[in-house]
């Protein structure tokens, strides 16, 4: 029986592994629970806890309404075959960077549920704080996921559009 339960641990240990989510087996594992508290009071990309994800999500919305991005007009006859190609490659730009934004918000949610089954030995403070901060946290993801899902919406379409111009 001691087999199997080790054999268990280590294949949804491995899995963890291989889809990058972190393992939180140990109290010293846990992220820094100042940085959950601070990130409860920001918005955007801010809002993440997890330097790695808040840092990728930072890169894709820098300069994301630029003109080479989602500030993008869209695609027009009238604009000429060389115009829509870098009108499409710009709205290219806008959808591979939302859809890297997204990621890093559905990464940091996957991320709390790992840490959702830590439970740390003797003070529970630790236990509670972490997760009134995950739970603030998600629900301010939460508010924002349909106007971002809109917006990924939006650039799909108008890729497409402009894609169907050239």
């Amino acid at each position: 029986m001691m087999l199997h339960r080790k054999r268990l641990v280590a294949a949804a240990l491995g899995a963890a592994l291989a889809m990058g989510i972190p393992s939180y087996g140990f109290a010293t594992d846990l992220p820094n629970l100042s940085d959950f508290r601070k990130a409860m009071d920001e918005s955007g990309c801010q809002l993440i806890p997890f330097a790695d994800l808040r840092g990728r999500c930072i890169e894709a919305n820098a300069g994301l309404h630029a003109q080479d991005a989602c500030s993008a007009p869209a695609c027009q006859a009238s604009a000429g075959v060389q115009e829509n190609q870098r009108r499409r490659e710009a709205w290219n730009n806008c959808v591979v960077r939302r859809t890297a934004t997204e990621k890093a918000f559905s990464d940091t949610l996957s991320r709390f549920e790992s840490l959702k089954r830590v439970e740390l030995r003797g003070n529970q403070e630790p236990n509670r704080s972490y997760k009134a901060a995950m739970a603030a946290i998600s629900e301010k993801i939460a508010a924002g996921q349909p106007s971002h899902a809109q917006a990924l919406r939006n650039a799909k379409s108008t890729l497409t559009a402009c894609s169907g111009r050239i």
